[in-house]
């Protein structure tokens, strides 16, 4: 093997015919930027709404269609790549077509339409890294982007810490505890392998470290028990595959030591804003010692940096240390489940006590610390419900995103307003039924058991910690996920797309030819509906969003029906209608709104219940009477809907 493809090999982790640097250095920048998009959305709310996310979708898209018009892309170069990608497509075909079977479609074409950006964002992805994109290089720009979040997030704290924090935990630009904490922790492993990583230069293996400690330390503040699980979790993954396990160590060891040291103090302000204290007096306290943990962890890295640069130990030795961290985290496992069970006594007992604790919302401890609590949240009422609506249509499920008028039916306990299941898997079957199961089950055993595969069939040690690092990143994504809704917050799940689609794309090389005509004919097409189907979405989103920024009525008005005209199927733009039409006086008008929402969405409860109040404050309660109904049947556990069919009722001529 030549001097220049013997350093390509060691750079892309096996043997192969390097590719160009001019052809590296395209799509690496392009694969950087959709890793950035990520840390874009988290400052804009996750990219949540429609707003936030359609315009990343259409910007995928786009890219698609003139790579794939242009002949740029290649073959997936791989078995498993083109299974996942197939299975993926499976999977965003039929959420595509439950839009035609769900109950709401505007909802359904919300989800339909995220699912076909993270499509893409996978197959971008996938086909970049064909093209010879560094995954060393996009990793570290996911790292950054999100450490910048973090960073503008902190600083933000001060001046308006109500704005960042909700029921005295940290939301940050997220708008939610545990999406904010998922954010900032899924890019952690990627850091971690970079900070480990001799190719690494001094300077950026700095700037991950420094940026990891921020996200890292944010996170704490999130007070969120799912991020907690899931790091545990993705611990054991990292330092079983990445190869890199002394390395792995070191670089983890200034995080964990940060959050160490700042722990007390970042608990502390919990415990004042639930205390009805000072939020910002706790904030002003902590901060300094995060920045200076922050900076110490920065510099730590880039120290270790030169001193690598330097010295190199000798492959026995690191060896040797590697197997000493494997045995110590094996012996610390061991150890700390017997600690565990010592205190706990008998762990099936303690296991059976605090699932009962869970489904019960136990929230024993919580005054202290979150992190001490066993309470579900009522996420197990949410999971039965989903279940429901898996039994009761196992094959292709309720409909994309419809999810939120079966609970109201199905719920065994008042709660608060929810629109997601809380976990991913039971979201795919109660959703999209068995077949999309199987087809997004099958998606992610793909990538898994592919970068597994790679991972073990010749990759040298920087292939087998990027396998690593990329493996940590996605399990905790997806054991996160499996107590969330982040299918709904992009700015989490997208890079866990890009992070699978870095695991199973081609390590040795490039990828396969140039794709044919067939081939590029179908993403070509699939990229042109795509932005068929989302470019109304956007404008009919912007105009609704004009009509709560205008003041005068007529051009509200005006704009709801220009919003109505793109987005047909969407019950939120009649409600807004009708709100619009009663404050003008034209009440016909109004109900002939209320009457096209409850058509676009019939099973939910809320449109009754807004024309029942429409009626009932005309004074005409014979039509208002029987909407109450329809809507306490779909909602039985509202007591205040309960209550106003009884009041209402006894004034009803027998």
């Amino acid at each position: 093997m030549t001097g220049l493809a013997t350093r390509e090999a060691e750079r892309t982790g096996g043997p192969g015919a390097p590719p160009a640097s001019g052809e590296r250095l395209a799509p690496t920048l392009v694969l950087a930027a959709v890793a950035l998009l990520a840390a874009w959305m988290g400052y804009e709310s996750g990219g949540y709404f429609v707003g936030g996310w359609v315009p990343v979708a259409l910007l995928l898209a786009g890219l698609s269609l003139v790579a794939a018009v242009g002949g740029v892309f290649r073959g997936a170069g791989s078995r498993w790549a083109a299974l996942a990608l197939g299975l993926f497509a499976g999977y965003a075909a039929l959420t595509v077509a439950s839009v035609y079977w769900s109950p709401n479609r505007g909802d359904a074409w919300v989800g339909a339409g995220q699912t076909l950006m993270y499509l893409f964002a996978f197959g971008t992805a996938v086909s970049l890294v064909a093209l010879g994109a560094s995954r060393r290089r996009v990793l570290a720009a996911s790292v950054l982007g999100t450490g910048a979040v973090a960073l503008l997030t902190l600083l933000a704290l001060l001046p308006q810490p109500g704005e960042y924090f909700q029921y005295d935990r940290l939301i940050g630009t997220v708008g939610y505890h545990n999406g904010a904490a998922a954010f900032l922790l899924v890019p952690l492993w990627a850091a971690v392998y970079l900070a480990g990583s001799r190719r690494t230069h001094p300077v950026l293996r700095g700037a991950v470290l420094a940026a990891a400690t921020l996200c890292a330390q944010a996170a704490f503040l999130t007070q969120s028990r799912g991020a907690m699980v899931a790091l545990a979790v993705s611990v054991p993954v990292f330092f079983l595959f990445s190869g890199r396990r002394l390395r792995g160590l070191l670089a983890l060891a200034p995080v964990a030591a940060a959050v160490a040291v700042t722990a007390p103090d970042l608990n502390a302000v919990y415990q004042e804003s639930l205390g009805g204290g000072s939020t910002a007096a706790a904030l002003e306290s902590v901060l300094p010692t995060v920045w200076m943990a922050a900076a110490a962890a920065g510099l730590y890295g880039s120290l270790w940096g030169l001193a690598d640069r330097r010295w190199r130990p000798p492959a026995a030795v690191t060896r040797g240390f590697g197997g000493l961290v494997l045995a110590g985290v094996a012996v610390a496992l061991l150890f700390g489940g017997s600690a565990a069970a010592e205190r706990v006594g008998d762990p099936v007992a303690w296991g059976e006590q605090r699932w009962e604790g869970f489904k019960g919302n136990d929230e024993a401890g919580m005054d202290e610390s979150r992190y001490l609590s066993a309470s579900g949240s009522g996420r197990y009422m949410l999971w039965q419900v989903a279940w429901k609506d898996f039994a009761a249509n196992p094959l292709l499920g309720v409909g994309t995103h419809n999810y939120e008028a079966t609970y109201y039916q199905l719920r065994e306990e008042p709660r608060g307003w929810v629109r997601q299941p809380h976990m991913l898997p039971l979201e795919v079957l109660g959703e999209r039924g068995l077949v999309g199961g199987v087809l997004f089950a099958g998606f992610l055993s793909v990538c898994v058991l592919g970068g597994l595969w790679w991972r073990f069939r010749g990759l040298n040690p920087e292939g087998r910690a990027q396998a690593g690092a990329l493996l940590a990143a996605v399990t905790y994504w997806a054991v996160h996920s499996g107590v969330e809704w982040f299918w709904q917050i992009p700015a989490v799940t997208l890079p866990a797309m890009v992070y699978l689609g870095l695991l199973v794309a081609p390590w040795k090389g490039a990828g396969g030819g140039p794709l044919r005509w067939p081939s590029r004919t179908g993403i070509a097409v699939t990229a042109g509906l795509t932005i068929a189907l989302l470019s109304p979405l956007y404008v009919a989103d912007r105009y609704l969003a004009q009509s709560y920024a205008i003041t005068d009525l007529g051009e509200s008005l005006a704009a709801v029906e220009r919003a109505e005209r793109l987005n047909p199927v969407s019950p939120s733009i009649p409600q807004r209608e009708a709100e619009l039409a009663g404050r003008a006086g034209d009440e016909d008008r109004a109900e002939r709104a209320h009457l096209r929402a409850i058509s676009l969405n019939p099973e939910h409860f809320a449109p009754y219940a807004l024309l029942a109040a429409s009626y009932q404050e005309s004074g005409d309660l014979d039509r208002a009477l029987p909407m109450y109904r329809e809507a306490l049947e779909r909602n039985p556990l509202d007591e205040d809907l309960a209550r106003v069919v009884e009041e209402l009722g006894e004034t009803e001529p027998r």
